[in-house]
């Protein structure tokens, strides 16, 4: 009896170990994307070729197989034999194929439905073969939804596809669904496919949470891999990068405060990305090679409290306070002041060129400060040291005072902003987004809004969170839902965000020093590490830096008005004549020995107007109807 104990206990050890540590095969992981022959696919299906130890390829699909592409391209790469084989749920317990089958050392599954291949094959004579075949040594791989079965954790989708808003709207989706009793491979471990093509970064990390939420003892790791990008995974379980974009790999924090009834709130996930060559080790779960352009500039930030508010009344923030309070807009026409002289408007176009003197002083005794959308185009005059709008700029960046920004001026407060994100699906693809320098309000920072409002655009938004936050070399990138609301505060040499919303929103944390470049043009970079923040309602504090005190300035202004009749009212800036109205005038550049240098006639209300001289002159504009003037003079710096 004692010994048919032991014999029962070895009996079930063995099993046990055999479920849960499978042999280690070789793995090739493509993330989909056509194969291109003599292009990016030539490398990893090579070696998924010199893998199979008889050259013998099976290519296994559950739909009609439509040309001899794939299988002529695998005897192109020196396969002996390759054969596509259609099964299904009709005829994955046949005899006749299976035993077929037998003969071959490497399998191949298309793209199409994982759910499919899943519900298709699971307790079949199919999928045993396929099981023993992995206990005995073979080669798979798998394009799309084919590689998406080739993980110990399957991602089925049975109830539709999980999109990467689901997490941050509702752990609780239903699309979330998964299976552990497919194929052994790769323990703890859930793949993802298309990665940066439909940005799926918050969809995998959603993944694992959901995971973990419903396993509390299982932390796997995520590997999201690009289209036209494959993975290689040797039987070390070293895995090496082919093509054109890159492997992710994804790591929760072991300690973390998930709620399975709310949207994602998750901090500290680590990201690692490998492109064209790079190798991951995944026993070890770390990065072998070392990047090798240098990044990540750590300089002082100035202290400020700043809060970005998406999709919300602007009045309502100024209803009950006392404090003195800036309203700053740009706007054809004036807001009208129906909350007290505490309140002053600013309206960008139509900024004071008189009594400075008193702006000044009402800027100075401002206290909060609501940036209203504006236009671009005026960023360059926030940052002209010769503007009036200088003067506002540095209030907004004063140590002592609370900016609010709302909407579409967003973007245009961070150190850069992606001027194309929405205007062009291919941007990232193409490796043709463009970045703008912002007004640095919060500096270090690339922000973005309203996220996954159209998924058309997901390539964009994943490659400016990341390539961007490296590309542009700023500490955090930031993706703002809608319905959100952030305030930075610096506390401690850090950055606490204090953020509420409808849905989660993002927000990545550049910890690496040095990056690579994809193997072509597209928008991605391979990094050592950055962190990642899922943030709902909650607050966190991010990385130590050095922040600094800012005491705004206020420059003298080259416009110095020396009179002014009747209606005319103009200033020069930007080498420009900037009028409040249209009108037909005569405009004169005028010496101080009053010698008429240059004179133009115009009806416009911008006139490109350049001085040739730094010498002092004076402008002079005439009204041609009303005989009405207006002279200013001018000292270049």
């Amino acid at each position: 009896m004692r010994q048919y104990y032991i014999l029962m206990l070895v009996l079930v050890s063995s099993l046990f170990y055999s479920s849960s540590f499978a042999q280690d095969i070789p793995l090739l992981l493509v993330g989909g994307g056509s194969e291109i022959e003599g292009g990016w696919s030539d490398e990893p299906y090579q070696w998924f070729v010199d893998q199979s130890e008889n050259k013998k390829i099976a290519i296994i699909s559950y739909a009609e197989v439509e040309d001899d592409w794939l299988k002529n391209y695998f005897l192109s790469l020196g396969a002996e034999e390759v054969k596509d084989f259609k099964i299904d749920r009709t005829n994955a317990d046949n005899n006749e194929i299976i035993d077929e089958l037998g003969d071959y050392t490497a399998f191949f599954f298309k793209g199409g439905d994982q759910n499919k291949y899943y519900s298709y094959y699971k307790n079949t004579l199919f999928h045993q073969l396929i099981t023993d075949k992995v206990d005995k040594g073979v080669v798979l791989g798998g394009t799309s939804a084919g590689m998406a079965i080739l993980a110990s954790i399957v991602y089925t989708a049975e109830k539709g596809s999980l999109y990467p808003e689901d997490g941050l709207n509702n752990m609780d989706a239903k699309y979330f669904t998964f299976r552990n009793d497919f194929l052994n491979l790769l323990p703890h471990t859930l793949v993802d496919t298309h990665f940066a093509e439909r940005g799926r970064l918050t969809r995998l990390i959603s993944m694992l949470a959901y995971w973990n939420i419903h396993n509390s003892d299982e932390f796997p790791i995520g590997i999201g891999v690009d289209d036209r990008t494959a993975l290689c995974i040797n039987t070390e379980r070293v895995g090496t990068v082919y093509g054109t974009g890159a492997a992710s790999f994804i790591k929760l924090n072991s300690s973390h405060n998930i709620d399975p009834s709310l949207p994602l709130q998750l901090s500290d996930t680590e990201i690692i990305s490998c492109v064209h060559g790079q190798q991951f080790d995944l026993n070890q779960q770390q990065k072998m090679d070392t990047d090798n352009l240098d990044k990540l500039n750590d300089s002082k930030i100035h202290k400020n409290t700043v809060s970005l508010i998406s999709d919300k009344n602007f009045e309502d923030y100024i209803q009950n306070t006392s404090q003195k309070t800036m309203i700053v807009y740009d706007q054809s026409t004036t807001i009208e002041n129906m909350w007290g002289d505490h309140i002053s408007l600013l309206n960008l176009r139509a900024i004071p060129t008189s009594e400075l003197d008193d702006f000044k002083t009402t800027l100075q005794e401002t206290e909060n400060i609501l940036l209203l959308p504006f236009s671009s185009t005026h960023i360059n005059s926030f940052l002209d040291k010769t503007s009036i709008l200088n003067w506002v700029y540095n209030q907004m960046k004063s140590s002592t005072t609370h900016l609010y920004v709302f909407d579409e001026a967003i973007p245009y407060v961070g150190e850069f902003y992606a001027s194309n994100l929405n205007s062009s699906a291919t941007a990232a693809y193409n490796g043709s987004l463009r970045y703008n320098t912002g007004l640095g309000l919060v500096e270090k920072t690339l922000i973005t809004t309203a996220i996954f409002d159209d998924s058309e655009y997901n390539e964009n938004l994943t490659a400016v969170l990341q390539q961007g936050l490296i590309s542009q070399d700023v500490q955090w990138s930031l993706g703002l839902t809608k319905n959100s609301s952030i305030t930075f505060t610096v506390i401690d040499n850090q950055w606490e965000i204090d953020y509420s919303g409808e849905h989660s929103s993002i927000l990545l944390e550049n910890q690496t020093e040095n990056y690579s470049l994809a193997n072509s043009k597209r928008a991605i970079v391979g990094y050592n590490k950055i962190k990642s923040h899922i943030i709902y309602n909650n607050k966190i504090r991010l990385k130590s830096s050095t922040f600094e005190d800012y005491e705004p300035t206020f420059n003298s202004i080259i416009i110095n008005d020396i009179n002014e009749v009747n209606d005319i009212n103009f200033q020069w800036k930007n080498e420009q004549l900037i009028f409040q109205k249209l009108g037909d005038r005569k405009i004169q550049l005028i010496d101080f020995q009053g010698r008429i240098k240059e004179e133009v006639y115009s009806t416009s209300q911008i006139i490109e107007f350049p001085i040739p001289t730094k010498s002092p002159m004076i402008i002079r504009a005439i009204d041609r109807n009303s005989g009405a003037q207006k002279t200013l003079k001018i000292k270049r710096n």
